[in-house]
């Protein structure tokens, strides 16, 4: 399989060389850099190429060159013109929101919920950089970010889910970021709650989370048109820890 990686800053840079690890990689190569990268081919074409990961906000030409060389399109978020439908019709996949939020944090909360028999409660939370809160709702994040105080945002990506989520932002400062999931669920022996989170360098976090799709979506795992990164949880985590990702977990249950 041969990736491309048009990396417009450090998190773009970092997944281009987690790509260049991928033993299912034939090459990672760059695309539409000014400097080249160490041990890195740069390309100007994007013919032969399964999948293009990007760390670029908003890349409507980008796009354009994934339809016109029939590559899937990996990005960081969603943006407003998104071609979904053109991807859709070439049968091709545009994966958004390979990032801490709506790629890590979720495949996490989702991971966890299909192993419920009745999910009952998801909750997740992340990370953003700011000045930490003094109240809120606690986040138990692991070590070295700890717990923090969170406040409640609209999730994203959710739409497709038929699950009870709440979501949650946590300020904090330096270099360290975090995301977590909490899911309560009913088993046939109770109720369990489960706690699943990591913690490491932001923009190594950051660069996983945006890595981590690419090697499924190029296997077929995202169908085509347009998905969220965690629509395929498994598949997305898989690939994260097989980059270095470490997930804590805490498991509890309450007998019936």
């Amino acid at each position: 399989m041969r990736i491309a990686v048009h990396p417009i800053g450090e998190v773009g840079r970092r997944a281009l060389r987690i790509l260049q690890a991928e033993p299912a990689v034939t090459e990672a190569a760059a695309w539409g850099v000014s400097e080249t990268p160490p041990r890195t081919r740069v390309v100007d074409s994007l013919d032969g190429f399964a999948v293009v990961v990007t760390d670029r906000p908003e890349p409507d030409d980008l796009a354009r060159e994934c339809l016109s060389a029939g590559a899937s399109l990996v990005t960081t978020a969603g943006w407003g013109g998104e071609p979904w439908q053109a991807f859709a019709d070439a049968g091709l996949s545009l994966v958004v929101g390979a990032n801490i939020e709506t790629g890590l944090a979720a495949s996490l909360a989702l991971q966890e919920a299909a192993l419920m028999d009745e999910p009952l409660e998801v909750r997740l939370a992340w990370t953003v950089p700011g000045r930490p809160r003094r109240r809120g709702e606690p986040i138990p994040f692991p070590e070295p970010v700890g717990s923090r105080w969170g406040q409640e945002v609209d999730p994203q990506g959710w739409a497709s889910h038929n699950l009870p989520v709440k979501a949650f932002e946590a300020p904090v400062e330096g270099e360290w970021s975090a995301a977590m999931a909490r899911v309560s669920g009913a088993l046939d022996e109770g109720v369990q709650r489960t706690i699943v989170g990591v913690a490491d360098h932001r923009m190594y976090l950051a660069a996983i989370a945006l890595a981590a799709p690419a090697v499924p979506v190029g296997q077929h795992a995202y169908h085509p048109g347009r998905h969220w990164a965690s629509a395929a949880p498994t598949a997305y985590l898989d690939r994260a820890l097989a980059s270095g990702l470490d997930v804590a977990s805490f498991h509890e249950t309450t007998p019936a």
